[in-house]
């Protein structure tokens, strides 16, 4: 299973808009080298937005993840067809699972792959330092999205809207800003990765480009809504700059919309899903700084045993 994370190390300063051309951006691709992408105009999103009240009013909760999802959408961009619908819903949390149905889900009691009984799986754990992840389900055969859901990490991480309370994003606090994360994970929702890498091999662009290691990405690049880093109290990724706006309307152009908008039922999803690592299930994790600090010393370590090795 590919996991693609967003990290914080202390870069927030170089995510200043850039007034530019749009550059390039970086599809999922399945085992058979299908690009993911739905195949319908709209796709219909339930939060779940109650068991993030303690950390947030309802009000502020729907209105960031309504407009994150409009940041994708032809309200946003009329380049694009793609229009990302949300509600609500008051019911229980559902489990993040390949059933159709595309969630965003808050985890508070428990950071882990659930169980169908509630239970944390220990085959499939989370990165402790993972503030968000989403999965994307998709025919192995044809790159088509099936499914896809979002969690937010909300067991050890505290989240608000940073715009409306500007004051807790002052030196010293910790406090993430709901919009921005989920402005890119719903950058992962809709088929896109991210635009450079963290460990080898690189990714690929839409040029047909290897993208540079994180660590050496030009400022445009860090500059993109898609780029794996956000520190505590970052909002720039709220907005999508023109690398990202080049990718939703080259994907999902205006001039080609399918023009339907019945969301995905279940019983799709019984053909040509992959599981297996490398296949078409493709999740997009966002870490915090101590995530950060893992990824790049085990890359250093790694480069350390290739540099001191003997030869034979």
């Amino acid at each position: 299973m590919r996991r693609a994370a967003l990290l914080t190390i202390g870069l927030a300063a170089s995510l200043a808009p850039f007034a530019r051309p749009a550059a390039a951006y970086v599809r999922y691709v399945s085992e058979s080298g299908k690009a993911f992408k739905w195949p319908q105009s709209c796709v219909a999103l339930t939060a779940y937005p109650n068991d993030l009240t303690a950390m947030m009013t309802l009000t502020e909760i729907l209105s960031d993840v309504n407009a994150a999802a409009a940041s994708w959408s032809k309200v946003s961009n009329p380049c694009t067809y793609m229009m990302l619908n949300v509600s609500s819903s008051g019911d229980a949390t559902p489990h993040a699972a390949n059933d159709g149905h595309n969630n965003i889900i808050f985890r508070t009691t428990n950071w882990c792959k659930l169980t169908a009984g509630g239970d944390c799986d220990p085959t499939m754990p989370y990165d402790p330092a993972a503030l968000a992840l989403t999965s994307v389900s998709a025919s192995t055969s044809t790159g088509t999205i099936k499914d896809a859901d979002i969690e937010i990490n909300a067991n050890r991480f505290h989240w608000a809207d940073l715009v409306m309370h500007a004051e807790l994003a002052t030196a010293g606090m910790s406090v993430h800003d709901l919009q921005n994360a989920l402005t890119h994970e719903m950058g992962h929702l809709i088929g896109l990765d991210h635009t450079c890498y963290l460990q080898p091999p690189p990714l690929v662009d839409n040029n047909g480009n290897p993208t540079p290691d994180c660590n050496d990405a030009t400022p445009d690049i860090k500059a993109t809504t898609m780029y794996p880093s956000a520190n505590p109290g970052d909002i720039d990724k709220r907005t999508l700059a023109p690398d990202d706006q080049q990718a939703v309307c080259e994907i999902y152009p205006a001039a080609m919309d399918p023009m339907v908008c019945a969301p995905m039922m279940a019983s799709s999803l019984q053909h040509g899903c992959a599981y297996a690592p490398g296949g078409a299930v493709g999740p997009g994790a966002l870490l915090s700084i101590a995530g950060a600090a893992g990824v790049l010393a085990a890359r250093a370590r790694r480069r350390r045993r290739r540099n001191t090795a003997t030869k034979p």
